[in-house]
């Protein structure tokens, strides 16, 4: 991962659009959206537990504070149609067995399920990872009953390349790399 990103290409990040989303940097005002989206048992089925709106608190001040550390971190995503708040997806560096690997990562209401938006903002932020933000690959986390998520991995270019424990809990590690995202999609700057 390059360690000196240019101030362009991160605020760039802040706002990103596609066909149906808009994903944007989330602000202090979006806890609320996202505190909702963190209680749902049906959303966190495949997490530990649902999160307080004091557990999301802190979850959003880490996010904000990726902003400023490393240009990146999950995006409020909103639906184009509606208006609505509708998840977080986004860019996060993950320490996966002691190495700092930047992982996609995609979360929406269940409203909003199997309408392919997952796939949407994950092909979105693969692209830009490796168009923008110069990453030699890009991971996913993703529990072995996850089978929905791990759905929008293969069809984001991804395969499985062992598996992983993390957050003391077993992950698919999912993973593109740049000589493989390059092979299948036109480097087109984003």
């Amino acid at each position: 991962m390059p360690n000196n990103l240019d101030l362009s290409k991160r605020s760039s990040y802040a706002s990103m659009e596609t066909e149906r989303l808009l994903m944007r940097a989330f602000e202090e005002s979006d806890l609320d959206d996202l505190a909702r989206l963190y209680a749902d048992p049906v959303v966190m089925r495949y997490y530990p537990k649902t999160y307080s709106r004091d557990e999301t608190q802190v979850m959003l001040a880490r996010i904000l504070n990726g902003y400023k550390t490393v240009g990146f971190h999950l995006l409020a995503t909103i639906s184009k149609d509606d208006g609505r708040f509708i998840g977080r997806c986004g860019i996060v560096l993950q320490e996966i067995e002691g190495e700092k690997i930047p992982e996609i990562g995609y979360m929406l209401h269940k409203d909003y399920w199997g309408r392919g938006l997952a796939t949407e903002a994950a092909r979105k932020l693969r692209d830009f990872g490796f168009a923008n933000l110069e990453f030699d690959r890009m991971v996913s986390l993703i529990r072995p009953i996850n089978q929905p998520s791990q759905a929008v991995a293969l069809r984001n270019g991804m395969r499985v390349i062992r598996d992983v424990i993390y957050s003391e809990i077993e992950h698919h590690l999912f993973c593109i790399t740049r000589q493989e995202w390059s092979a299948r999609e036109p480097a087109v700057p984003q």
